[in-house]
Order: C-alpha cells, then structure tokens, then sequence
C-alpha cells in the first residue's frame, strides 16, 4: 500500500484578547519559540468554544467523513473548509492525485514550494486531511495531545475492530463498542486507524492519527 505524506510548515500564534501577535520567523529556533509561547492559553471562552466543537466531533459524524470526505461531512463534525489542490504526478505511471483539508483552530495563510504555512489560532487546533492518488489515506491531527488521546477514547467507545493490538474501522457500527478478534471474516473493514503520533517532520509538532484505507 503506498503511504505518501504531505509536508506542511506551521507557525503558531497565540491569540490575546482577540489580537494576533505577529508570526514568528521562519526556522528551527522560531518555530520553538513559538509553540512555547502557544501553551499559555487562559481564555475560558476558548476553552468552550473548543468543547461545543469536540462535542460535535463524535466518532459516528467522523467516521461518516472517512467514507464521505467532503465538505458537508466535514462541516457536520464542525470542521471548516481549509483548502484544495490537485497534485502533479511525481513520476510516469503514477495516478493523479488530490487532497483536501479541514481544521478548527487553524487558518490557511499561503502556498509554499513543499506544503503550507498555516496559522493556528487555538492550543487546541486540529485538522483533518484526506488523499487519494494510486492509494486512500486520511489523518486527523491535533496539536493538544489530550485531545488526541480523547479522540481515541471516542473511537474505542463507538467501537473499532481490534486486530492484535491493531485498530480498524468497520463498515457498521459496532453494537458492543470494541472487540478484539484473530480474523476479520465476520467484518467489512473501512481503514486501519494508527494510535497517536507525535509528528516533527511532516506535522510540526501535531499528535497525527492516520488512516489506511483497505482497498
């Protein structure tokens, strides 16, 4: 199965009283310096306004994303329209490709030669992203790695498919939430779902939770 990853540059800004402080310089030292400054983020309001979206980010409304990911069912699970871009095929014979991403917390700013420069408005920006080329693939991405961790409890609570320590996302839900199983004879299986991974390289610093789909 081919995995490709999509490099993105981020600068984090932390918002204060509604004003932006101005983005931090490119390179290794800044972009630290920039996500330490992101950690102090005291506004009660922002705290809920984050809850009434994870809220409407139930796996069930996720899981219909995966398999529908369009803008609709990514609005349903309170994911705005990021960006679009068809991709250039790298070499002859490979398939055309597309991506697509959806954040909270996250604004598009522009282009780059090798990804995005995106700025993250929230301590608790996620985003998700699909692509299709020769393959399917997905992730969902937070820079909270409590909300990463949060977002699986809600996986395992609407039930995944456990293959030797393995998760996987059936076709139906599952009516006893979780089980685990030597075989997947008796399920109809959407994709594989990665456990959280802190991502330096192609994420900066984002908790990336990653979905195969089975051909």
């Amino acid at each position: 199965m081919k995995r490709n990853y999509i490099l993105l540059t981020m600068t984090l800004i932390l918002l204060s009283c509604g004003n932006k402080k101005a983005p931090a310089e490119r390179g290794a030292d800044s972009l630290t310096i920039a996500k330490d400054s992101l950690v102090v983020e005291t506004s009660q309001e922002k705290d809920l306004a984050f809850e009434k979206f994870f809220e409407q980010l139930s796996f069930d409304n996720f899981v219909d994303l995966l398999k529908n990911p369009y803008k609709e069912t990514a609005e349903k699970c309170g994911l705005s329209f990021l960006f679009h871009e068809d991709m250039e095929v790298a070499e002859e014979g490979d398939a055309d490709g597309s991506c697509s991403f959806y954040g909270w917390g996250i604004e598009k700013v522009e282009k780059l030669e090798n990804g995005y420069h995106i700025i993250c408005t929230s301590d608790h920006a996620c985003y998700f992203y699909y692509q299709e080329d020769t393959s399917k693939q997905a992730a969902m991405c937070f820079k909270n790695k409590d909300d990463a961790n949060r977002f699986i409890e809600k996986a395992l609570a609407y039930g995944l498919v456990d293959m030797n320590g393995s998760y996987h996302i059936a076709e139906e839900k599952l009516p006893n939430g979780t089980v685990k199983v030597d075989s997947f004879r008796d399920y109809q299986i959407i994709t594989e779902m990665m456990k959280p991974e802190k991502d330096d390289e192609f994420h900066q610093g984002f908790y990336v939770i990653r979905f195969y789909y089975f051909s």
